[in-house]
Order: C-alpha cells, then structure tokens, then sequence
C-alpha cells in the first residue's frame, strides 16, 4: 500500500544550484539504474564465465551456483518488503546497493586468488546478493511506476533502455581488455567502483513510502490467485527464459570463440549496437499502438530467435542468430516492461504487493528452469536450454490476458 510522496529539500547539498536536487525524479532514479548497469554491462557476460573457469568449465558447477543464487533470495521477498515499508524506499534501495557492492567484493577477492576459504567469500557474496535483490528491486519498480507518465511511460521505458545499450556497447569491450591484460580482478573492482557510485542520486530521491499488507504465506497463495495468475505466470516465464541468456548464452559464445576474451566483448558491442537502432522506434510506436498486439509478435520472433540459435555452430551464424533475436528481444522487453508499469500504477495503493509478487513470479521461474536445465545437462548438449527457452518464452503472452488492447 503507497502514501503519499514527500520530499526532503533541508540539507544543503539538495538545493545548490548544481545539485542532483534540481533534477526531476524519474532522472535522478534513471541515473542510478544506469550507474548500476554500468557496472552488470562490465561484468554481466563475462560472470558466468568467470565462474565457469573457476570450476574447472563444469556447467553443472555454474548452474549449481545460480540454483542457490535464486533459492536463497525466494524466502526473504515478504521480510523485505516489510523492511522497506517501515524504513523507507530510498533507504532500502541505498542497502541493496551495499550488498551488491558486496557481492563484487568477494569477487574481487576470489578473483585474485584470496587465501580466503572460496566456498566462504561465495557464500558471503550470495548473502550481499540476496540483499540486493530483495531490497532493491521492488523499491526500483514501484518508484518507477509512480515517478514515469502514463501517457509516455512506452517511451519512457524505451528510453531508459537506449541508454542502456548505449552503455552496453562500451562495457563488454573494456571488460574483455581489462580481464586481458589484468585478469577478472581489475574487472570486478571496476564494477565495484561503478555500484557504490550509484549511492549518489538515492540522496536526492523522493522519499516514497508504502506499506506491505500481504502476510508471508499470504504472498505465496496470492501468486496464484485469479488476480495476479496471468502476471504470475507470464513473470515466471520470463524469468526462466531470461536465465538461459544470463547463464548458458556466455558459455556458449566462450565456446564458440574459443576463450577468446575480447572477440566475446566485441560481438556482445555488436549486438548491442543492433538493438540500439531498434530500441527508439519500438518505444515510439508503443504509444502509438497496441502494446498486447506489440507483445504477441514481439514472443513470437524471440522464440524463433532462441531455436535459430539453437541450431547455428559458427560465428557467422550466431551473429545471424542473435541479430535476429535481438529484434525480437526489443520487440517483447519494451513493450512487456511498460505493461507490467502500467498494472503497477494502475494497482494503486496495492503496487508495492504486486510489485514483490512480481519479483517472487520471476525468482520461481528462474528455479525452475535452472533445476531442469540441470538435469538436461547430463545428457544433452547446452545448446538444448534455448529450445527450451523458445518453448517457455511463448507463456509471456499471459501478461496481456489482464491489459486491455
């Protein structure tokens, strides 16, 4: 449940003319999204291979360590959600910062050969991580959701998005030289460096506050009530899909190029660069026309996406592949995320409750998909995890079951 927001101008540095206070909400919460990012766009693709080489290139190994990722953060999403109603959304969002920072530095640590017990700074960082996701996340969306415009939030999104790639296309890159010439240490300190930055524009936030009314076993039922079902389930597809770009896509192009570091950060730019081009028009014509009608082609071509690259073994066709994909990528993420605002802020005094059970919806399906991903891994191939991911990705047409054309 959401009160009204009330803002904090009295100290100082809020109101000096070159302070971050003079800008509007929405910019300022971007600017931390994007700060953030930053430091997932330097990192993210080369994670999971990281790890991956860390265990001697056992892909069980990987998804095991993503499996209690997920399974650890699934329990705290209602106790969160109560922190946060009664300390605030900015000051909930200022911990998850903390503990990915965290999270980065145990991997810093591991990435220099700490004499640190390993196992120990993995499971130190997989508690700054479960932090972070419970506690900043859902304040990120329901600020998001009452910060952007109704009339504009398709472009809104889309714009956040373009800045986004923009980042992306220089992250990869610099990642694939520093681990080069520093190795994954310098990297994880770099992203380290870009998440504590991020701290900066939560001063300067609004102060929103809600109140969490849903009990803790409450939650879990409401996530299949007829209410959120479709949102649940769509939510959770996604989640499963998206984890099979998080963890089994890098692998894949590590294979491909061979452990070559930079080739795997230059074509990662590329296709970043591809999406760029796509991203600007595609949020234009959300608020143009249908978002649901923008949806269902928008799954249709990500799930023909996942099979082509299911098929492709060469360079040539897996940048085919994930050009290809990465239209629909853009044809299904923008449209998606400027439906799920929309449910929120439509959900009133209820947007932080369907807001958590959006995380919890994706949490779920990303456990899912990983324990059967596990299984499949003893006998088949990784490349069978995107027919997988083109099967479940269709499911996200549920979410248009509760928005009207």
């Amino acid at each position: 449940m959401i009160s009204p927001l009330t803002r904090s101008r009295s100290l100082f540095f809020r109101t000096h003319r070159f302070s971050f206070g003079h800008m509007k909400a929405l910019p300022t919460l971007a600017l931390n999204r994007l700060l953030a990012y930053a430091a997932s766009s330097v990192i993210g693709i080369f994670m999971p291979i990281f790890i991956f080489e860390f265990f001697h290139q056992s892909i069980q190994a990987v998804l095991l360590f993503y499996l209690a990722d997920q399974v650890l953060k699934l329990p705290f999403f209602v106790p969160a959600a109560k922190i946060f109603s009664k300390i605030g959304l900015t000051k909930s969002m200022a911990i998850g910062v903390l503990g990915l920072s965290v999270f980065y530095f145990t991997f810093f640590l591991l990435g220099q050969a700490s004499t640190l017990p390993p196992f120990a700074l993995i499971a130190f960082g997989l508690v700054g991580l479960m932090l972070s996701s419970t506690l900043y996340w859902s304040p990120f969306h329901i600020d998001f959701a009452e910060f952007s415009t109704k009339e504009k939030r398709g472009r809104q999104v889309s714009a956040l998005f373009m800045i986004q790639e923009l980042i992306g296309v220089i992250g990869p890159i610099v990642s694939g030289f520093l681990i080069i010439k520093y190795g994954y240490t310098m990297t994880f300190f770099v992203g380290l460096i870009l998440v504590l930055s991020s701290l900066v524009p939560l001063i300067y936030l609004p102060k929103t506050e809600v109140q969490y009314e849903f009990g803790y076993w409450e939650s879990f039922r409401e996530l299949f009530s007829k209410k959120f079902r479709s949102m649940s389930i769509s939510m959770m597809a996604f989640g499963a899909e998206n984890m099979v770009g998080v963890i089994v896509w890098p692998i894949f192009l590590y294979t491909v190029f061979k452990g070559n570091y930079l080739d795997i950060g230059f074509f990662a730019s590329i296709i970043v660069v591809i999406t760029l081009v796509l991203q600007l028009f595609v949020g234009k014509e959300i608020d143009k026309i249908s978002a649901k009608r923008m949806l269902r082609i928008g799954t249709g071509i990500y799930a023909i996406g996942w099979i082509w690259k299911g098929l492709v073994q060469t360079v040539a066709g897996v940048f085919a592949a994930s050009t290809f994909h990465s239209f629909g990528s853009v044809f299904l993420q923008t449209p998606m995320d400027a439906m799920t605002y929309e449910q929120a802020a439509d959900a009133g005094h209820y947007i932080d409750e369907y807001t958590v059970l959006r995380e919890m919806s994706l949490n779920i399906g990303r456990i899912l998909v990983i324990i059967f991903l596990l299984i499949l891994s003893y006998r088949f191939s990784i490349t069978i995890s995107f027919f997988v991911a083109a099967f479940i990705s269709l499911a996200i047409n549920r979410l248009s079951k509760i928005v009207a054309a």
